[in-house]
């Protein structure tokens, strides 16, 4: 059985990078840490570690079957979910620590999540292990149990769907726009003048919010800048948007999370285009994917 040495140092050399890729496969940070550790007390108690030539192929395997069959229960089903699914954020802790620079090197930006949303799991899968991960497609079809032409296929059909996506919506928005429309938007929201705020985004911008059917939200993308603005001005006016506001590191990337007497009621998250306007926002509102936020008093 394996020494609790080598399982310790296991657990803290794969442990963030496992957890990123099950989270890119299923987007939900506390289900793919949860998963994480299955594989690995599964491995304590059924595999010798010194028989495993290659730990990280080993795992990878092992998250990658379990995160597809996690895909197929009812609290990651796509299917039965109220509204748009947008993926669970990940609250950095602002620390030089390994998750805070996994959120930084790995590509889990809160758009490129959103952009995985178009795939199937498969696809998904083929697409995270190619394009993240530059894995073989011979060891790809191994791990999927498929030919490498499928594979192919998959990844094909993958690209085909993101690819009018303008710079694939990989990298982290600018620290410095990011910051600007945080500010911006916290001015609209006290003072209900969102004159500024309506400068910086695009005429085709989208809103896309996730109540999850717990909490109110809007069912479907709200479309182009007029009715965005419009949304924003019609739940200020009715008080929703007060409490207090605090700029929070989430996914690696500026975000806001909202407090009311003294629970999280929202995260706000940007994405913008190349010339720095916000061509989305994205509102989670669903308490289930709140869980891991700072708690009120974080600044």
């Amino acid at each position: 059985m394996p020494t609790t040495t080598n399982l310790t140092q296991l657990y803290q050399e794969y442990r963030h990078a496992m957890t990123a890729l099950s989270y890119r496969l299923i987007g939900s940070w506390s289900e793919a840490e949860d998963l994480v550790q299955d594989v690995l007390a599964e491995l304590q108690q059924n595999e010798q570690l010194d028989d495993i030539r290659q730990p990280k192929s080993y795992l990878m395997r092992a998250v990658v079957n379990r995160s597809l069959n996690a895909l197929k229960s009812p609290r990651l089903s796509r299917e039965t979910y109220t509204g748009p699914w947008l993926p669970e954020p990940v609250f950095d802790p602002g620390l030089e620590t390994q998750l805070d620079r996994v959120l930084r090197e790995e590509q889990v930006s809160y758009a490129f999540m959103v952009l995985l949303e178009r795939l199937t799991p498969e696809e998904r899968t083929v697409f995270v292990l190619r394009e993240s991960f530059a894995i073989e497609y011979e060891e790809i079809a191994d791990l999927l149990g498929k030919s490498v032409v499928a594979c192919r296929k998959l990844l094909s059909r993958a690209r085909q769907k993101v690819k009018s996506e303008p710079a694939m919506a990989a990298a982290p928005a600018n620290d410095q726009m990011a910051e600007t429309w945080s500010r911006e938007f916290l001015k609209a929201a006290k003072t209900g003048d969102f004159g500024p705020l309506l400068e910086l985004i695009r005429e085709d911008a989208v809103l896309i919010s996730d109540g999850g059917g717990k909490v109110r939200a809007a069912i479907n993308p709200i479309l182009s800048r007029a009715r965005v603005i419009a949304f924003w001005q019609g739940i200020q006016a009715k008080g929703t948007l007060q409490g207090d506001w605090v700029p929070t590191r989430i996914n690696g990337e500026t975000g806001l999370v909202h407090y009311r007497d003294g629970k999280v009621v929202h995260i706000i998250m940007f994405e913008g285009d190349a010339q720095g306007r916000i061509r989305r926002f994205y509102l989670v509102s669903n308490p289930d994917k709140l869980i891991g936020a700072p708690p009120p008093s974080h600044k």
